[in-house]
């Protein structure tokens, strides 16, 4: 990565973004990046401009998103609004974090915005899509938007991994559903009578059949990618965000080694220590044990066993 920007190589750390690799283009240097199964393409020019390509993904997303926090990127406009400014639509909006992480919760969060005058002071605060902020700032923006909206205006879910999977499990083993039946739960916190859209960032083909018909009657859905747009999406990102990185380092805080994040080869080691020390029960409690990752974490350590004991 050491053609890489210092900021944008941490933020992809951060995230479990691996470099797969490299090769010269016209004035500058393409990179291959991968991440749980997905692959995108980082171009880096000699100018210090930075543009993401490949095939849509959530991976595209999170280059797309620390682009536009950092470089700039076209102007938006908020939908249900007139006109780029304040929208003033009352509404909740709901993101999720740790969906597509091995280790750790499932977390989804809602925020509901009254209006015009609370939509601005988000933007104030400088509240937008948790992807494109590095650590420090989701965690410090996380407290700006509690105490600007207060409680009453927030909520926020997380399943441990042992709850994620019994979760998962009723939802037919469909995450898809498990999520809608989280953002619909957030939706009937928040309701207060006066709310007349639910705006979801789309977590799936199916997201809008797995909501529409199940909200109060009147109250209209808008399930689309990228809604972090709106800045109730987005602080709903941030708040997500921040209590997954949160429930982390207090996992890692118990276990006494650090749980890193995304699905890297320093996730997989983690989890194989954490497996050859505290065995499948152990795994269970920091891991979604369904990803397919989970087989190459404790294949090794069980080659490792029959041939007549673990590592020390």
């Amino acid at each position: 990565m050491s053609g890489i920007p210092e900021n944008l190589r941490r933020y992809l750390e951060e995230h479990g973004v691996e470099v797969a690799g490299s090769r010269r283009i016209d004035h500058g240097t393409q990179y291959r990046l991968v991440r749980d199964g997905e692959e995108a393409t980082l171009n880096v020019y000699d100018t210090g401009r930075v543009l993401e390509g490949g095939r849509a993904s959530e991976l595209r997303e999170l280059l797309r998103g620390w682009r536009e926090g950092h470089q700039g990127g076209p102007a938006r406009r908020f939908r249900g609004s007139a006109a780029p400014g304040p929208n003033p639509l009352p509404r909740i909006g709901i993101d999720e974090a740790g969906k597509g992480e091995y280790l750790g919760p499932l977390v989804v969060a809602g925020v509901r915005l009254a209006g015009a005058a609370e939509d601005l002071r988000l933007r104030e605060l400088g509240v937008r899509d948790s992807k494109a902020l590095g650590t420090g700032r989701v965690l410090r923006l996380a407290r700006a938007i509690r105490e600007e909206l207060g409680e009453r205006a927030v909520c926020v879910i997380s399943l441990a991994p042992r709850e994620y999977e019994r979760r998962r499990k009723a939802a037919r083993g469909n995450v898809n559903r498990l999520l809608a039946e989280l953002n619909l739960k957030i939706t009937e916190r928040l309701m207060d009578g006066k709310v007349q859209v639910v705006v979801v960032d789309s977590f799936g083909e199916r997201a809008r059949s797995y909501i529409e018909g199940r909200l109060p009657p009147g109250l209209r859905l808008e399930v689309r990618p990228r809604a972090e747009d709106d800045v109730a999406v987005a602080a709903a990102s941030v708040l997500a965000r921040a209590r997954y990185l949160e429930e982390m380092e207090e996992l890692s805080r118990r276990l006494g080694i650090e749980l890193p994040r995304g699905s890297s080869e320093r996730v997989i080691e983690a989890a194989r220590r954490v497996y050859e020390e505290r065995g499948e029960e152990g795994l269970a409690e920091i891991a979604k044990v369904h990803f397919a990752t989970t087989g190459r974490v404790v294949a090794p350590a069980d080659r490792q066993a029959e041939r007549g004991g673990l590592p020390s």
